[in-house]
């Protein structure tokens, strides 16, 4: 189970920490697609960008090293569900045609279902972290003491290697669903232009 723990933790790490970068990247963008979901009011929109960019940066940064790791899975379980309430929230007013705004490895897509269905299962990963502690790649144990070469040592790289696959094949996956619904509006535009 300790092994879990660790590939969930930096897989989300990765997760949280690609968000970041591509919302720093895109920052105007990144405000946009906050105004669009109308749920705050408007003067509120930057500073929440501010907060939720930092704390998606300090909870990413923390899964990787293993600084505080739990507490950092229960804040980006937060996260999580604050993002799948806004889209459940959009959703239900029917707009679908929405940004998701998830950015990095989790890309952008309009907003649907299955972005809270993969939502709560991303939650899942950050509660398998946080009910089970895991020392390895964990430098508070380092200063803690414990031997670098156990922290550190073989097991925790495939355990890393294995958490740098999925997040692969999460990015091919993601991006699969991409190619996979603009083919499918290319070829409904095609029937509507030969009907």
């Amino acid at each position: 189970m300790e092994a879990l723990s660790v590939i969930c933790r930096i897989f989300l790490a990765i997760v949280f920490i690609s968000s970041g970068a591509s919302s720093l990247r895109y920052w105007h963008v990144h405000i946009g697609i906050i105004k669009d979901y109308k749920i705050l009011p408007e003067p509120w929109v930057r500073c929440f960008a501010i907060l939720d960019h930092t704390i998606k940066w300090l909870t990413g940064i923390s899964l990787l090293l293993g600084i505080y790791s739990s507490l950092a899975a229960l804040i980006g379980s937060g996260l999580l569900l604050m993002y799948s309430i806004a889209l459940a929230i959009n959703l239900l007013r029917g707009r679908k045609e929405l940004s998701c705004g998830c950015g990095g490895l989790a890309g952008n897509h309009s907003i649907s279902w299955k972005l809270v269905w993969r939502n709560l299962f991303l939650m899942d990963m950050c509660l398998c972290v946080y009910h089970v502690t895991a020392s390895y790649g964990s430098l508070l144990s380092v200063i803690g003491g414990e031997s670098i070469s156990r922290i550190y040592g073989t097991e925790y790289w495939i355990m890393a290697g294995t958490a740098l696959l999925l997040a692969l094949l999460f990015s091919i996956f993601n991006e699969l669903f991409v190619i996979r619904k603009k083919m499918q509006e290319l070829l409904a535009k095609e029937r509507q232009q030969s009907s």
